[in-house]
């Protein structure tokens, strides 16, 4: 039985990208408060009850990281130590600890997008499960990108990902069976001061 007792609709993992320096932004975004909690909080309480495990890759400032995590539900942190290489460290990091256990499919989602909803995820979760294509991503803002649900058949290149430009490059591959999610709440993302005072 699936996270909603469904058959045949198996627990989906779920990685929270929260590895970054925020150096645009002159302090760890991932502690912004934000509704009671921090911009980390929101993001993990929006995966968890929905996706199974909820796994959170850190990087920068890991102890805080750490300690802030230990205050709400149950996580699985991984560390990714070439998180200044950028997000493809982050999302190989994730892909990596998460091969070993063959989940049917994965989440990828950045703890910066505070405007998408676990309603979101929920709807991206029973797209994949409805046309079973081997991404379901979200389009906002012209681009296609995270949040993503990949299916198992995606790890292994998400695993060998390197660079800054995350899960782009493997959600735009020519063969990929991708199914668009328009979400245009994903478009907005805190990387400056400006963004951050955009923040309700």
């Amino acid at each position: 039985m699936g996270v909603n007792g469904e058959p045949g609709k198996g627990p989906i993992p779920g990685v929270v990208l929260a590895a970054g320096a925020s150096r645009r932004l002159g302090q760890p975004k991932q502690l912004l408060p934000y509704r009671g909690g921090t911009l980390l909080s929101h993001a993990v309480e929006r995966v968890h009850g929905a996706f199974d495990p909820v796994v959170v890759v850190i990087g920068a400032e890991a102890e805080r990281m750490r300690a802030a995590l230990a205050a709400g539900p149950a996580v699985e942190i991984v560390e990714n130590t070439d998180w200044q290489e950028g997000m493809a460290s982050s999302i190989r990091a994730g892909a990596r600890h998460l091969g070993a256990t063959a989940p049917e499919a994965v989440l990828l989602t950045l703890v910066d997008q505070p405007l998408v909803t676990k309603a979101h995820l929920l709807e991206m979760r029973e797209t994949f499960f409805t046309s079973r294509p081997e991404v379901v991503a979200a389009v906002y803002g012209g681009i296609v990108g995270v949040p993503a649900i990949f299916a198992a058949s995606m790890l292994e290149r998400l695993a060998a990902l390197r660079g800054v430009r995350g899960a782009r490059s493997v959600v735009g591959g020519p063969s990929v069976r991708l199914v668009r999610f328009l979400l245009d709440e994903a478009d907005f993302d805190i990387d400056t001061p400006e963004d951050a005072a955009r923040l309700g």
